[in-house]
């Protein structure tokens, strides 16, 4: 008999929330020999803080969760999502995307029970590339931009990872 997963809650939080402030990551997989099938339902707890890392080889799906997790948190009822914000370094640049519904993957969703919708996402782009991301037609709202002298010694040496006493991180 399949059973809900929840991912993050003990059992006193289960008695204690109950099915609120969960975000729903999928299904898991069941493979028996040579058949592969959908099994558990797969949720997230959000009523707690969790430190999460997604991690894996290139093209295993790791933007496509961390979508999911972020279009679930996006979807929450005001009161499970009040101290809850979700930030993410969109170092390739496809997270821009959730301004828009996902009509090209309308049939795919609708299998699923779920509708295309936009997400109420904001994007930052740095200053240098502002413009050219407009040009390009890249929705982007605001610019940003880091000032060096703002940053002391030791976020420079947290930033490239050194040892405070590493020859470089002195220079």
């Amino acid at each position: 008999m399949a059973y809900d997963i929840i991912i993050g809650r003990d059992e006193a939080d289960k008695k204690r929330f109950g099915n609120k402030a969960l975000v729903y990551l999928g299904r898991g997989y069941v493979t028996m020999g040579n058949y592969t099938s959908l099994s558990n339902l797969l949720w997230m707890d959000v009523a707690r803080s969790h430190v999460i890392l997604v991690a894996g080889k290139r093209g295993s799906g790791k933007s496509y969760s961390l979508g999911v997790i972020a279009e679930e948190l996006a979807g929450l009822e005001e009161e499970e999502s009040q101290n809850i914000a979700s930030l993410i370094f969109d170092t390739m640049g496809i997270f821009w995307t959730m301004k828009f519904e996902n009509d090209k993957e309308k049939e795919l969703l609708s299998e699923w029970n779920l509708k295309p919708k936009k997400m109420p996402v904001r994007i930052f782009a740095p200053f240098g590339v502002y413009d050219k991301y407009l040009e390009q037609g890249i929705p982007v709202d605001y610019k940003f931009a880091l000032k060096p002298s703002e940053l002391n010694a030791e976020d420079w040496v947290l930033t490239f990872n050194l040892d405070m006493i590493n020859p470089v991180a002195m220079l």
